[in-house]
């Protein structure tokens, strides 16, 4: 699991609740589409959807519309009195000893979104703090972001193109890496359809476009094992 870092704390709320809560607010990081990143905002919806139906330790995040329009707003994982960094490639052997089977599950998670941006796009404890810290973050270019443009994105999910040297890779557990092969394999079509078809427009990604990405979302979960092992070699 994941902290999230309060910013502010305020005053009691009204009700005499046994729990007494407390109004406040918490640090987040806001994102939105850009001529950059034309998908940014539908791709980190869908990417933390198909994740929480996995189990796939994402950072939680919402969408969220203000003044300049639509963003994700991503929770700042923090709070706690020990060092975050985001993780460079060359500490990811450090993550996967400590974190096996999430370390498997986000290698696994990017071969299937296709994500070839996870160095530095990973936050874990590895202090001596006994605090199991460990999830993905910065999911805007996988899935139609992947090769930026959407129509190119999805030729290149549909040509079951695999990320390039993962970070993770040479450092995951096989036993860990089957198990989340088979956990990705059983994913039945209608939970891929709910985390990929929204039933609404989010910036340019329209039903249509959501529809042809759930389709190919469900080409690659069958073709998982294969993947992988490429991914691998």
């Amino acid at each position: 699991m994941a902290f999230y870092k309060i910013r502010t704390l305020s005053r009691k709320l009204p009700g005499g609740s046994m729990t007494e809560p407390v109004r406040g607010t918490l640090d987040v990081i806001l994102k939105q589409d850009s001529d950059h990143s034309p998908t940014c905002v539908y791709n980190e919806i869908v990417a933390l959807r198909l994740a929480q139906r996995l189990g796939v330790p994402l950072a939680m995040g919402v969408p969220s519309v203000g003044d300049g329009g639509t963003y994700f707003a991503s929770l700042t994982v923090g709070g706690l009195s020990i060092n975050l960094p985001n993780i460079s490639a060359t500490r990811m052997a450090s993550v996967a000893k400590r974190y096996p089977a999430d370390a498997a599950a986000l290698f696994v998670f990017d071969v299937w979104v296709l994500n070839n941006d996870r160095a530095d796009n990973l936050k874990a404890n590895l202090t001596p703090a006994a605090v199991h810290l460990v999830v993905g973050i910065d999911h805007e270019q996988t899935l139609l972001g992947t090769r930026g443009e959407m129509r190119d994105s999805l030729q290149a999910l549909g040509n079951l193109e695999v990320p390039r040297q993962h970070p993770l890779r040479e450092h995951v557990s096989p036993g860990c890496v089957a198990q989340w092969i088979k956990r990705i394999a059983a994913l039945d079509d209608g939970a891929v359809d709910e985390a990929v078809v929204l039933n609404f427009s989010v910036g340019g990604v329209h039903e249509r476009t959501q529809r042809k990405l759930a389709a190919v979302v469900k080409t690659r979960r069958d073709h998982i094992a294969d993947l992988v092992g490429r991914a691998c070699a």
